[in-house]
């Protein structure tokens, strides 16, 4: 199955970030990966992903119980939001998110660039997580920019569209236009009860979208064309997901 996926994308003509295949798998060997998104079981709120004008996945297999991916259009958010909170619309355009993953950069959630909105952000890069501690030195949002957040969660939520994969399914999706979240999920015994998804994020050079000023040293790093180039074929090793550190 990884093969085809492979199959797929060299007729793309897309790019490949540094980590060109990530497992998606439960992993509570210590808290720290326990803590981790990728190697969770926690439900996991609507986000982009950090670069990458398409995100992809290959379901291996799916959990015993819960564990869908959920998408949910960033255009609907943004129809939602200026038809009633038009205030919310301004408060996400502005340059003061101080986004501290993969590096500190404040800058807006949401751009209009060639005529597309484009949304990118997450909350562990805004406000820390578990696996993640936001360094005491970086500031906090305000009341005013967790209202934004919740509020784009309520309308993804209210309008999400759930995806029922089975073992073999992939799935491609703009990251740029599309939020995506993860239930909560509990495995089973059997390997075939043990979630496992195979994820790459994709640039394409020829049909991606211009990116805005603020987020291109975050697509240059990911889809530099020197550098090593890591496929797993099966899960990474312990400690392979990034553990990223901001400078004190």
């Amino acid at each position: 199955m990884l093969g085809e996926l492979e199959r797929v994308l060299s007729l793309s003509s897309a790019s490949l970030a540094d980590d060109c295949a990530v497992h998606i798998v439960a992993d509570n060997s210590t808290k720290r990966a326990a803590n981790h998104h990728r190697h969770s079981t926690k439900a996991i709120t609507f986000h982009n992903e950090e670069a990458g004008d398409v995100v992809s996945w290959l379901t291996r297999s799916t959990a015993a119980t819960g564990g869908k991916c959920i998408i949910a259009s960033a255009y609907t958010v943004y129809n939602v939001l200026t038809a009633t909170r038009p205030d919310v619309i301004r408060t996400l355009a502005r340059s003061d998110w101080p986004f501290a993953l993969p590096r500190f950069q404040c800058r807006p959630v949401i751009f209009y660039q060639d005529s597309k909105l484009i949304m990118n952000f997450g909350r562990a890069a805004l406000m820390g997580s578990e696996a993640h501690p936001r360094p005491r030195n970086l500031p906090s949002l305000s009341a005013r920019q967790i209202e934004a957040l919740d509020a784009i969660e309520a309308i993804a939520r209210a309008t999400q569209l759930e995806i029922q994969t089975q073992a073999g399914d992939m799935h491609f999706i703009n990251n740029l236009a599309i939020l995506h979240r993860r239930e909560g999920f509990a495995n089973g015994q059997a390997p075939t009860e043990k979630r496992h998804l195979v994820r790459m994020r994709l640039r394409s050079a020829e049909k991606g979208w211009p990116i805005p000023r603020e987020l291109e040293t975050e697509w240059d790093a990911a889809f530099r064309k020197h550098g090593v180039k890591h496929w797993h074929v099966e899960p990474m090793p312990s400690y392979f997901f990034p553990m990223r550190n901001q400078p004190n």
